[in-house]
């Protein structure tokens, strides 16, 4: 069984692009690297959902971007995706936001699924959404 785990590991290891860090210390690896670290534990259960809360925060808009791509792959396989985000450009990549404020969701968009080519287009109809509510 432990070939098994870790077999599959080194297999979303290099699915994330974190292959080569295998034998690297936590204190060895970015931001970004450690994220996918997560996205890799998140994963090796095969769950039919996972969450993120704010997964692309500390990252720098490439990293957060290839992050995105990653989740949106995961959730194009069947896996639901939830997200938590304060970033109107994670969000415009869903294809339902709802919008918190004080701890109440007080409204909700619907998009169509992301086609990767109209991101501003998504980000300015979250953004007059945010406008709209207040937040």
């Amino acid at each position: 069984m432990t070939a098994e785990i870790i077999k599959k590991a080194r297999k979303l290891m290099k699915r994330v692009g974190i292959a080569e860090l295998e034998k690297r210390d936590i204190t060895q690896v970015s931001g970004g690297q450690l994220q996918r670290a997560g996205i890799c534990r998140a994963l090796i259960s095969d769950p039919k959902i996972i969450f993120g809360d704010e997964p692309t925060g500390a990252l720098n808009s490439k990293s957060a971007q290839e992050i995105m791509d990653i989740i949106s792959d995961i959730n194009t396989e069947g896996t639901a995706v939830i997200l938590v985000t304060h970033d109107a450009k994670v969000a415009a990549r869903t294809e339902r936001t709802m919008f918190m404020f004080d701890g109440k969701i007080v409204s909700q968009l619907r998009l169509k699924k992301f086609n990767g080519v109209d991101l501003d287009e998504r980000i300015k109809k979250v953004t007059e959404k945010m406008q709209e509510i207040g937040i």
